[in-house]
């Protein structure tokens, strides 16, 4: 049983990351067990959902840890199989990485950068989202996970500590709801859309986009003038999604907008 390498690498701008996650597959098919990637990013799971939709051969799980995760692992499996969360062993678990951060903010990305001093790899690190001033927690693989555990650090000039934990004993992080938003923009360019969607300021969504933390159908944008069409999709790290559901010009030559926020 094969599955077919080129049309799945064709035109893909992820074709490295592809062909490691086909040799993944390969292994379900041949082993007839779940093989399980690490952490991929939001934009390589769109992709993965697209190349990988039409094929009968192989069945595909995505795990994050919690609904919302945009950094999720793939469980590989064999379709005659059945997949489905509750039957297979999902290798994810939390870690609290603790800490007073009062007088000494940190960022997720700061977060990030520690467990990699503390010997964890990156595609073994799933979200990590802040706990109030106490520090973060953040999903990884059981092995990353049972690593760090009672390992302590410096973040800065702040001590910390890790502990693991069961996925229930998490704080999960709250996301709003899917809502239609309707705006009346000037133009139809990405900073102004942005801006109205996520409910950021002009000035803050430039920022974003100068860092390098907005996509648009998942390619990174650096252009805040970019024009948006109907159908393209807006990412915001941290922040979500908005489709363009419509786009429709008024009287007075400005554009009335039509969103879905994800």
């Amino acid at each position: 049983m094969h599955l077919p390498k080129e049309k799945i690498l064709s035109k893909s701008p992820f074709r490295r990351e592809l062909e490691t996650l086909l040799q993944f597959a390969e292994e379900a098919l041949n082993d007839r067990a779940a093989v399980w990637s690490p952490f991929v990013s939001a934009q390589l799971i769109e992709e993965v959902k697209n190349k990988f939709n039409n094929l009968n051969d192989i069945s595909l799980l995505y795990e994050g840890g919690f609904p919302r995760a945009e950094r999720k692992r793939i469980c590989f499996l064999r379709s005659e199989e059945k997949i489905n969360s509750h039957s297979i062993d999902i290798p994810i678990k939390g870690i609290y990485i603790k800490g007073n951060f009062l007088f000494d903010r940190a960022k997720q990305n700061d977060f990030r950068d520690i467990l990699c001093e503390l010997y964890a790899q990156v595609d073994e690190i799933g979200d990590i989202w802040l706990i109030r001033d106490r520090g973060a927690q953040a999903i990884c693989s059981k092995k990353c996970a049972d690593s760090l555990d009672q390992k302590n650090g410096k973040l800065r000039e702040v001590d910390i500590s890790i502990k693991a934990l069961d996925l229930s004993e998490m704080e999960i992080p709250f996301h709003r709801p899917e809502k239609v938003i309707n705006t009346v923009e000037a133009s139809t360019r990405i900073d102004a859309i942005a801006s109205a969607g996520f409910g950021l300021s002009r000035s803050k969504i430039t920022t974003q986009i100068k860092k390098g933390f907005l996509r648009l159908n998942w390619a990174l944008n650096d252009q805040p003038s970019k024009s948006v069409n109907i159908g393209d999709l807006i990412h915001l790290e941290k922040k979500g999604s908005l489709k363009i559901l419509n786009i429709d010009k008024t009287k007075k030559e400005r554009w009335r907008i039509k969103l879905l926020r994800q």
